[in-house]
């Protein structure tokens, strides 16, 4: 009896990992912005990423102090070097101290290389960390 129940628990757990991919995250290198400005979150070495993934860009603020407006944009790139804005429309992640993480999901990926450009006004510092997801296909 005890073989024939360690033979199904070893047939389960193999169709289970047969059914699951692999993941992997990369770390945004954190940064702040300062009152007014623009500042561009990335990937501290940059590889470029196969187009058999599906990516996750997620994005931690912090308001550290003052009362700024952050507003963040996923960007792409083929090549490392021209960005383009992957949503029509920027994210509030601060609003005058109120923050709220944000998370974009692209099922494959058309870009070889992910960043969120920051855009801050009014005064303060946002703190930002975030991470880039990866799920083969």
């Amino acid at each position: 009896m005890k073989k024939v129940v360690l033979f199904v628990a070893i047939v389960l757990m193999a169709i289970a990992s047969m059914g699951q991919k692999a993941n992997s995250f990369v770390d945004f290198a954190a940064d702040s912005t300062l009152n007014a400005e623009t500042v561009y979150l990335v990937i501290s070495s940059p590889t470029a990423i196969k187009v058999n993934h599906a990516v996750t860009l997620n994005l931690v603020p912090v308001n550290t102090s003052g009362t700024a407006t952050v507003t963040c944009v996923p960007q792409g790139s083929s090549d490392n070097s021209v960005w383009f804005d992957l949503e029509s429309s920027a994210s509030t992640v601060n609003n005058a101290g109120t923050v709220a993480t944000v998370k974009y999901e692209y099922p494959n990926a058309y870009w070889r290389y992910y960043r969120y450009k920051l855009v801050s006004t009014g005064t303060g510092v946002t703190h930002f960390t975030g991470e880039l997801g990866l799920k083969k296909k």
